[in-house]
């Protein structure tokens, strides 16, 4: 009896060491990944409302409903457009994502977007800088915001677990300045980084696959403040023709 108690200690401590090393292969489990993906370089364009209502139809082959005329989303801001409201056409946007992959690691943001202006609506208090044709510059603040998806190894209790996060936006604050020029709008800017942002977001060694959704600037709403309730899309990720 005691030789048979001696045996099945053992095989009792071996089997829970394979159970825990079970578990600690469930808990490390990854996921596919790229060599790399850095870095991301996005476009901006005026936003447009959708076409709830068309009354027209758009020429072959991709004939289909369109609404007359187009109407711009924001409410507050536009660009200049010289067979739109006269002003020379002078806006171009963008936004670059970087990834920094040295100690500290993180996640550079910065943006640009030229000729921002003024419509009606928008306080005077931001729009003090007129221009020779058109809307006056913009000076207030706006909003660059982009829904993601995190999949990495930073969950569970032991934060070792790999998971795909739900998805969640992602909002960074940007500030027009008014130029000396006046045929041209506001200049908007953005220079920050995904952890001045949100302390900790981005943290050494966790890798992590973050897919990006439309990226997307909206306007401070009629006070200029970035994150106003009543802020409306300004310009969105996308592509001209000329």
């Amino acid at each position: 009896m005691t030789i048979k108690r001696k045996m099945v200690l053992p095989l009792a401590l071996a089997v829970g060491a394979l159970g825990l090393m079970a578990v600690s292969q469930v808990a490390s489990g990854s996921h596919v990944r790229p060599k790399g993906a850095s870095p991301l370089r996005a476009s901006l364009v005026p936003s447009f409302k959708a076409c709830a209502t068309p009354n027209r139809t758009h020429g072959a082959p991709l004939a289909f409903p369109s609404c007359n005329p187009p109407v711009q989303s924001s409410s507050y801001l536009t660009v200049g457009t010289p067979d739109a409201n006269g002003a020379g056409a002078n806006s171009v946007g963008s936004i670059l994502l970087r990834v920094k992959s040295t100690s500290p690691e993180d996640v550079l943001i910065n943006s640009q977007i030229l000729d921002v202006r003024c419509q009606p609506a928008e306080s005077a208090s931001v729009c003090n800088s007129a221009n020779g044709t058109d809307g006056p510059d913009y000076s207030g603040q706006v909003q660059g915001n982009a829904t993601i998806r995190i999949s990495d190894h930073y969950n569970g209790p032991g934060l070792n677990e790999a998971a795909t996060v739900v998805d969640i936006p992602f909002p960074v604050n940007g500030t027009c300045a008014n130029p000396t020029s006046t045929t041209v709008g506001g200049t908007g800017t953005t220079a920050t980084t995904a952890n001045a942002v949100v302390p900790g977001s981005v943290k050494d060694t966790q890798r992590a696959v973050v897919e990006v959704g439309q990226l997307q600037i909206f306007d401070g709403g009629a006070s200029g403040v970035a994150g106003a309730a009543d802020a409306t899309l300004f310009e969105v990720q996308g592509i001209f023709i000329p």
